[in-house]
C-alpha cells in the first residue's frame, strides 16, 4: 500500500474542490494519507538567495519525502491554480537548490503525481493541465492522473474516474534497481 499526500488549496474551503478531495480521502486508510490545507500554513515566497526562516514549507517537504503519491488539489482560477498553490509550487524550487533539502527534491523522482480539480467548464483547462505536466516533468514525477469535476450545473464527478484514481493511489510502490516503480 502506498502513502499519499493531498496538497489542498481553495478560496472556498468547503466548496466543490473540497467535495472532490473528500471523495478520495474517505476511501483511503487514514494512516496512509496526509491532508495538508496549504491556505492555513505560513511559508515564505521563493527567493533567489534561498534565505528562508524555519516555516511550514519544511513540514510540507518532509511530507513530500514520506509520500509515494503527491496529489495537488485546486480549483481552476483564470486557467491556473490558486495563488497559495502557486506560491507553494514556486517555493518547491528550493528543493532543487538548497543543499539541506536537495535530497528531498531528488527523492521526488519517480513518485506518482495526481491532480484533483474543479471548474465551471465541462473539461479541464488545457493550460491548467499543461502546467502540471510541466511541473511533474521538472521534478521527474510520473504524471499519473487528473480528475476533473465540471461544476457548471452543480457538482458532478465521474465515479469511474475516482475509482481509477483510488486504484492507482493504493497500488504498491516498489523499489527496483534504486528507482521506484509502480506494480499494479
Amino acid at each position: 500500500m502506498s502513502n499519499s499526500v493531498i496538497l489542498f488549496s481553495s478560496a472556498n474551503q468547503t466548496g466543490n474542490t473540497y467535495r472532490l478531495v473528500t471523495q478520495v480521502l474517505e476511501k483511503l486508510p487514514s494512516e496512509r494519507v496526509r491532508f495538508i490545507e496549504i491556505d492555513k500554513l505560513t511559508f515564505s515566497d521563493y527567493n533567489y538567495d534561498n534565505n528562508y526562516p524555519q516555516d511550514d514549507f519544511y513540514t510540507i517537504a518532509q511530507t513530500l519525502d514520506w509520500a509515494d503519491n503527491i496529489i495537488f488539489a485546486s480549483p481552476v482560477y483564470w486557467h491556473g491554480v490558486t495563488s497559495n498553490m502557486k506560491r507553494l509550487i514556486d517555493r518547491m524550487t528550493e528543493l532543487t537548490e538548497n543543499l539541506s533539502v536537495k535530497p528531498i527534491g531528488k527523492g521526488l523522482k519517480n513518485k506518482r503525481g495526481f491532480v484533483l480539480t474543479t471548474s465551471a467548464q465541462n473539461h479541464p483547462c488545457e493550460i491548467f493541465a499543461g502546467f502540471f505536466e510541466r511541473l511533474f516533468h521538472y521534478f521527474d514525477i510520473k504524471h499519473t492522473g487528473l480528475v476533473h469535476a465540471p461544476c457548471t450545473n452543480g457538482f458532478k464527478v465521474d465515479p469511474d474516474e475516482v475509482a481509477h484514481l483510488l486504484a492507482q493511489l493504493q497500488a504498491p510502490h516498489i523499489k527496483h534497481n534504486g528507482m521506484q516503480r509502480t506494480e499494479i
